[in-house]
């Protein structure tokens, strides 16, 4: 008798954490890189301090500026508009953007089709510091995870076209196994059915 209540509390534990457990956006992601690329900045300033920050890409990712700007604000930096030469100049370039779906596998038998996701994002760093020495680096930052494919349009933003591309096409024959199975199952089950009961 005491184990019904265990039971019931621990089901609900379960259900409410995958409740909770979602599938960060495309733009979330994107997110995620930019502030995993702004301690590579660290290397080359050595200590936190006021940098004149500038953001330099396509017009396409614009958008990204103010969460740049925030990222090394949040990383401990103060940002300065101000070229005073004193502060190293600090320019972040945004290169490329990409984001991928890719080889689409069954999640179980009777799973959804599942996509392996990849973006994957390409910047650079140009820093100039109060000696007029100038150092750069470029690097990826990058994360490969897998999305169910019914939830890829909520993962996607319609008004960034960069957190958006192409569906990959199913292997017909992923799509064909499951009724195949689910028919031969029932025929199997249909057929055990009558010889037992001729006997």
């Amino acid at each position: 008798m005491k184990t019904k209540p265990i039971i019931v509390i621990i089901l609900s534990l379960l259900i409410s954490v995958s409740s909770f457990a979602q599938t960060k956006t495309n733009l979330d992601v994107i997110y995620k890189l930019i502030d995993r690329s702004v301690p590579k900045a660290d290397s080359i300033l050595g200590t936190k301090q006021t940098i004149n920050l500038s953001f330099t890409s396509s017009s396409t990712l614009e958008v990204l500026k103010p969460k740049i700007f925030q990222a090394f604000s949040e990383h401990g930096y103060s940002l300065t508009a101000s070229t005073v030469e004193l502060n190293p100049a600090v320019n972040y370039t945004a290169t490329s953007l990409k984001v991928e779906y890719k080889n689409p596998f069954s999640d179980g038998l009777f799973g959804g089709l599942m996509l392996e996701r990849e973006i994957s994002f390409n910047c650079s760093l140009t820093i100039t510091n109060a000696d007029k020495t100038i150092k750069s680096f470029s690097y990826t930052e990058s994360q490969i995870d897998t999305v169910k494919l019914d939830e890829i349009s909520g993962l996607e933003n319609q008004t960034l076209p960069f957190t958006q591309s192409t569906i990959p096409s199913t292997p017909l024959l992923s799509n064909l196994w499951e009724p195949i199975i689910v028919v031969g199952t029932l025929i199997v089950t249909i057929v055990l059915l009558f010889s037992i009961r001729s006997k």
